[in-house]
């Protein structure tokens, strides 16, 4: 090919004018794909995120395809006649303004059917407009970008044939040049938002909310008698000693039921320098508080922010009047979505040191003096409830988790865990993969709001695995597989609340899974990621008490959800 060729096919990189036609083609054949539901119900305003970045990504790839095309006729020595290109565009123009038309429909009918499913206000015409013309307005701004980064990528390389006229390599030296120093330029916004996420997450962290105070028993850690000071607790921490169920349990249960004082064990970051030394004096903490001589014990691996879930503590404290203790260990104070990146492991170094020393503890103790000893965890703290127990295969992993507790409620799992893993690969025939059956539900059992339940024995012994996992939850759902192939989750049957209208696109795919696993809590309970009204339900299939009935799960089930939690996950 000869150098003139390619400076003509690369000449029209301009970054305002006339757009490409390729580019606009195929920015189409994205944005209309990325009109279609997925797990979560949308506000235009994510829609329209979603679709701007659909656009602008189509824009790029069109743009490509359309270059090479370019050079491939240049170097044969033709090109496109002007009526066939005046046709084109008009068919381009006509293609688009029907698009935007249909897609704004569609859009709104898909939407409002999933919203209606979930209890959630619908949204109108008026939103469709707005959602379609700032999507488009967005892509061409991120085209816009996109133009100056690639004027950029030119610029740098004429410079450096300027510079290296004699050295053949001089363009792939100018790329590399350019590519390095969007490098570096990454790594330090990547070193400001780590220092930006730690002093913001940090000082909320340091920070009491307005009516904690603290607490006055000796069953809650950062009490007068406590072994961890209350300082130390963290901003979670101090809220969740605060707030055990004492006052509730005489309000639900008869005058005559005998209760107890449930112990509430937490070790803050700041309350010892390392995982292992946390976990130690979290265990004397127990013990000091009695946690070691209650009907249930309960190994509580918090989420990123060390937040434990209230609505889970209180369910598992009423339903066994109190007699309950549950221990938790700090293992950070950023949200989950980033402390997944910015701190990996710390949940699976924690989780494990702190299960390691309250089982050790509780092994020496007489047989028949034994708390049961469960474990829980929802979304990255399943992460470090599975990771003590992974085995070769689905079997093992079983049973290493049911000879190493007496069960353990596991909530919205990511997908990626070992052990949720396992047990979707090797289902039974014939389940589904957002409820899959394993062994018959001899030991571990998928549940969720579906009306449609598999048929399982009524005879399930313990000790009881629960997962609690809705089939529009995203985080046990969505992978990064989804880049080459249609996720599991849309093979039919589908879950109770998954839209038909769900397909699988290229590119488009990718962004879908991106946008609901940041928006996973975008629901009422019962949907998404959210299970704030069912962890009753979790707890009383786990481990139920003595006589305990469907019906008493329905009455503690209306006493703590009369008005439904929102489970805002910090």
């Amino acid at each position: 090919m000869r150098k003139s060729d390619t400076g003509v096919a690369v000449q029209r990189i301009r970054v305002l004018g006339r757009p490409t036609f390729g580019g606009l083609v195929i920015a189409l054949m994205l944005w209309l794909p990325a009109l279609t539901p997925t797990l979560i119900p949308r506000m235009p305003a994510t829609q329209a995120g979603i679709n701007a970045v659909a656009l602008a990504m189509g824009y790029g790839i069109g743009t490509l395809i359309g270059l090479c095309l370019r050079l491939v006729l240049l170097r044969n020595g033709r090109s496109v006649a002007r009526g066939v290109r005046r046709i084109g565009w008009i068919v381009l123009g006509l293609g688009w303004l029907s698009g935007v038309l249909l897609g704004a429909v569609l859009w709104l009918t898909w939407q409002n059917d999933q919203r209606r499913l979930m209890g959630m206000e619908t949204v109108d015409g008026l939103d469709a407009v707005l959602m379609v013309s700032v999507s488009v307005l967005g892509g061409v701004m991120l085209v816009v970008i996109g133009r100056l980064i690639a004027k950029a990528v030119l610029a740098v390389t004429r410079l450096s044939r300027r510079l290296l006229p004699s050295v053949p390599a001089a363009p792939p030296i100018g790329l590399v040049v350019f590519f390095l120093g969007t490098v570096l330029v990454g790594w330090g916004g990547w070193l400001g938002i780590t220092a930006f996420a730690n002093a913001t997450f940090g000082s909320a962290n340091a920070s009491t909310d307005e009516g904690t105070v603290q607490p006055g028993s000796a069953s809650v850690s950062g009490s007068s008698e406590s072994l961890v000071p209350w300082g130390t607790l963290g901003r979670w921490g101090r809220n969740f000693v605060a707030s055990a169920t004492t006052a509730e349990l005489g309000t639900f249960h008869d005058a005559d039921a005998e209760l107890s004082e449930p112990v509430r064990v937490y070790v803050g970051l700041d309350s010892a320098g390392s995982a292992s030394e946390r976990a130690e004096l979290a265990v004397r903490e127990l013990d000091r508080a009695g946690g070691f001589d209650r009907e249930v014990l309960v190994v509580w691996v918090p989420t990123g922010t060390g937040w434990v879930i209230p609505e889970a503590a209180d369910a598992l404290e009423l339903l066994h009047r109190g007699d309950t203790a549950i221990v938790a260990t700090q293992y950070s104070f950023l949200p989950s979505l980033l402390a997944v990146f910015m701190e990996p492991g710390r949940e699976i170094e924690s989780a494990s040191a702190l299960y390691s020393a309250v089982h050790s503890h509780w092994s020496d103790l007489p047989r028949d003096d034994r708390p049961k000893l469960l474990l829980f965890g929802k979304s990255l703290g399943t992460v470090g409830v599975e990771a003590p127990f992974v085995g070769a295969d689905a079997s093992e992993s079983i049973a290493n988790l049911t000879s190493g507790t007496q069960g353990a409620l596991i909530v919205g799992a990511k997908r990626t865990n070992p052990i949720h893993s396992q047990l979707t690969r090797e289902r039974d025939q014939g389940s589904s993969v957002w409820q899959p059956v394993i062994d018959g539900g001899l030991a571990v059992r998928f549940l969720s709001r579906d009306p449609d339940q598999p048929a399982l024995s009524q005879d399930w012994p313990l000790p009881r695995i629960v997962y609690l996992q809705h089939p529009s939850d995203p985080v046990p759902l969505w992978g990064i597989d989804v880049l080459w192939r249609s996720p599991e989750w849309m093979d039919q049957p589908r879950g109770f609340d998954v839209s038909e209208a769900a397909s699988w696109y290229p590119v488009v795919s990718g962004v879908h899974a991106a946008a609901d696993l940041i928006f996973q809590l975008d629901t009422p309970p019962g949907f998404g990621h959210v299970y704030a009204t069912e962890y009753v339900e979790g707890w009383a299939s786990v481990c139920p008490p003595d006589g305990w009935t469907d019906a008493d799960t329905a009455r503690l089930e209306e006493f703590l959800y009369s008005e439904p939690p929102s489970e805002e996950q910090p």
